[in-house]
């Protein structure tokens, strides 16, 4: 199956228009970036539904992927809750959708050598002995000293892990992903230049310790461009520019990580490798997959320059992801309003 880049020269009028109960995937970003690096995947984009229920207030982006027709929709804010009324709507409107795909950039947890997640790496979310593969970590309580978490969520439908699996059983997913990046358009970054979506060479890609702090009111702090290397782990360097794919527990919460330590003791606490914020809102009513590509180290350096390359691998994994899943398949699974 091709996975081919859309064809965006055609008249307006040829795009083709569905009803809304043809839609079986949900493809859910929660920032700008995320969106204009997504619609790229679309093999074909769609023309908008002429009608809609009322209280429906979402933004949709439909089209086709790999033989799957998708609905696409941004966040109007961040935030698990967000999440969960935003797919609701959606669920309404699109009644026959099957399973969700939660696609964008997330903040890594490395742990060099064991757990090597650099800047621009996928993490994808699986059970683990310990964790559904979405934990959400601020979620407990404290008894005699020690955080309890409560609950679990659900985990991804079994038909996707059984795809993840797949592609985790594969060799060279990281040079497919880097293909389908080299075929899609460039995409329009925030300041309305256009950008590749291929592999940033010149973006900097330090691992700082957990004790050095990024002071932002600092003129002279050298963290940002490459030179402070005294205060950064040594890490092997890799002999090619494809993204490496993690699989693992993923931690979802109501706040932004932005310090090291914390980073750190959470780790080691829930056994997580990367942090997000919208998944928990999703798991336990909607069928969903998490795909975060990696664009800080969730410490307090985090910045945005990763953030458009980091969210075109997701969408370039969850689009390998698609290809390998028989639409006849998908149509065999109950709506989601129907479970």
């Amino acid at each position: 199956m091709s996975l081919s880049r859309p064809d965006r020269d055609r008249d307006s009028h040829s795009i083709l228009e569905l009803p809304a109960d043809k839609y079986t995937v949900g493809w859910i970003y929660a920032i700008p970036v995320e969106l204009r690096t997504a619609r790229c995947f679309f093999d074909v984009e769609h023309s908008q539904l002429r009608s809609r229920p009322k209280h429906d207030e979402n933004s949709y982006n439909l089209g086709g992927i790999c033989g799957h027709n998708v609905v696409m929709i941004c966040l109007p804010e961040l935030g698990g809750v967000k999440a969960a009324v935003a797919a609701k709507s959606l669920q309404a409107t699109f009644p026959n959708v099957r399973f969700w795909l939660m696609v964008g950039i997330g903040g890594g947890i490395p742990n060099p050598p064991e757990v090597d997640i650099r800047l621009g790496d996928i993490v994808v979310s699986i059970p683990t002995d310990v964790g559904s593969g979405v934990i959400q970590y601020d979620l407990g309580r404290m008894e005699a000293e020690e955080f309890c978490r409560k609950g679990a969520l659900s985990k991804p439908p079994s038909l996707l892990l059984a795809a993840v699996r797949n592609l985790q059983s594969r060799s060279g997913v990281g040079n497919d992903i880097s293909k389908i990046l080299s075929e899609v358009d460039s995409v329009e970054d925030s300041d309305g230049d256009m950008q590749a979506q291929t592999y940033p060479p010149y973006l900097v890609d330090d691992l700082f310790r957990a004790n050095y702090t990024h002071v932002k009111t600092d003129p002279a702090c050298d963290c940002e461009n490459g030179t402070n290397k005294a205060n950064t782990i040594a890490r092997r360097k890799r002999n090619h520019q494809n993204p490496r794919i993690h699989y693992g527990n993923i931690a979802s919460g109501n706040t932004v990580v932005k310090n090291a330590a914390e980073r750190d003791r959470l780790a080691k606490r829930d056994n997580v490798i990367c942090f997000e914020m919208e998944a928990f809102g999703l798991m336990d009513d909607f069928p969903c997959l998490v795909i975060r590509g990696i664009s800080d180290y969730s410490d307090s350096h985090k910045n945005y320059a990763w953030q458009s390359y980091a969210s075109s691998v997701a969408a370039a994994y969850a689009k390998k992801l698609l290809n390998i899943i028989p639409p006849e398949e998908v149509a065999k699974l109950k709506p989601v309003r129907s479970e």
